[in-house]
This record gives structure tokens, sequence and C-alpha cells, in this order.
């Protein structure tokens, strides 16, 4: 959607994103500019895959080797959105470093706010959708030890649980338990163009019910040095901005947009 139709839905999606920490700080008593103030709206806002990011697309430069059929290793950086004139205004906050190998998944993430936080997980997954069986999350802050924590769960095809220090939690499911960066593989295979995948997400260690992940065609974005034309898949659901993976021919995810959050493949190994 165009941003001044996803403008719309911002009351509804508010919570959600500062779920997944995606909101900014407002700073108190003051005024807040009229949209008509902000300057120009986003001119390059289709395809809507790439709308928080056209300030930072141009000199994205897509990875041409390795793969993520099989074991791989990944590092994505972290690309925020920080509002729109012409174009995205964007910055680059933090780095994701993602390890997949015979259904293990690791993944440690940084956000460089201050202090800069640094979480770490471990998801041991299974069957042909990469369903997660157990998991732990570690998360740590610089400078800041009394805001560590740690959690670990787990997962019996009906029922998530999830332990830390002191408290335990239950929530029931409806669909595959999936962690979010165990979609990877799964896109890069391919089998989801055939039919949208439905699924309840693990971010970390929160549940996000009732998503679906599909494909819904290919897309040419302006990329260092020219146009790369990218597969393009949605996912939806409850407690989640639409997300959007963009995928090359070699089933590689170059980009993830979701909205202040969005992330950009800049080395891979497989």
């Amino acid at each position: 959607m165009e941003r001044r139709d996803f403008l719309k839905f911002a009351a509804t999606t508010a919570a959600a994103m500062a779920a997944q920490g995606n909101l900014p700080l407002l700073a108190a008593g003051k005024k807040r500019k009229k949209m008509s103030d902000q300057g120009p709206s986003n001119c390059l806002s289709k395809p809507p895959a790439i709308e928080p990011i056209t300030g930072y697309v141009e000199q994205f430069s897509p990875a041409s080797a390795g793969s993520m059929a099989k074991a791989f290793k990944a590092r994505y950086s972290l690309i925020h959105w920080n509002g729109a004139s012409a174009k995205s205004r964007n910055s680059e906050q933090g780095s994701l470093d993602i390890a997949w190998s015979d259904g293990k998944l690791s993944t440690t993430e940084t956000r460089s706010n201050r202090p800069s936080n640094t979480v770490t997980t471990s998801v041991q997954c299974a069957g042909k959708h990469n369903t997660a069986s157990s998991w732990a999350l570690s998360s740590s802050f610089s400078g800041n030890a009394g805001q560590s924590f740690t959690e670990k769960g787990g997962w019996d095809g009906k029922t998530m649980t999830v332990k830390a220090k002191s408290w335990t939690q239950e929530s029931v499911t409806k669909n595959p338990l999936i962690a979010r960066w165990a979609l990877l593989p799964l896109i890069a295979s391919g089998s989801l163009k055939k039919s949208p995948l439905a699924f309840d997400m693990l971010d970390d260690s929160t549940l996000r019910p009732n998503q679906t992940l599909r494909y819904e065609g290919q897309i040419t974005v302006p990329v260092k040095g020219g146009e790369a034309k990218l597969d393009s898949y949605v996912q939806t659901g409850d407690a989640i901005v639409p997300t959007h993976y963009l995928v090359d021919n070699q089933g590689r995810v170059q980009l993830i947009t979701m909205s202040m959050v969005n992330w950009a493949l800049t080395e891979l190994k497989g």
C-alpha cells in the first residue's frame, strides 16, 4: 500500500510496532508536525515492498555468492527508517548474524541504541516447515548488567511454554510454530511460490499468532549500478506489521522490509 494508505492503519498497528521495538521515542512537550509540514510523500511508493528503504536501496549491492538452500551463515545490516521526504531517510543502526545447519538456528542481533542491546538465540527446528521444538534466548545491554535476562522455551505441537527466572508462560497455538529467521530457508527453497504458508511465529520468545506468508510476484528494485528483479513474498498476521521478503533467482533473501526496522543482506556463506 502507499504511505498515505499505510497511515490510515497507524493506530491499529502501533501496538504491534511497539512490541517489536519499532517505534521511535517521542520527546515530551514538543508539538508534533502536521503531515503537510513534513515535505512531499515518498515518490517511490511503488512497489510498496521497498517503501521504507527507498533512500537506501540505490546504494545497496545484492549479494552475488553463497546459497541459503542448505547450511549457511548470513549477515544483515539493520536499516532504520527515519521518515520520508522525496525518498525515505535511512541509517544503519545494527546488525544480525544468522547461522542455519541441520535444523539448528542461531542468531545474534545487535542494535546500536544507547545502551546497545545484543540478543542471541538458539532454536532447534524439525520437520519440513522448520517448526521450533526448543529454544534459548539471552539479552544483554552494554554497561548495564541489571537489565540482562535469559529465557528458555519449548513447543509440544499444541502449547508453547516460555520460562524465565521468575515466571513461566504457556500459550496455545493453532498452527505450526516457526521461528522468524527459520523462514529464510523455506523461502529460499521456492516451495512457498506454490501455496501460502499458514503458521504461528516465534519472534525471539514472543508468540505472533495467525501468520500467512505468500508469494506476490516479481518486482524491479533500483540498486547500486542498475536494477534487480526480485521475487516478493509478504507476511501478514496478528501483532506484526506487514513484512516483505525480497529474494533473487538463486533463493537468496536480499532485503527484508517491515517499517522502522528493515534488513539488508551484506554477507552470505553457504
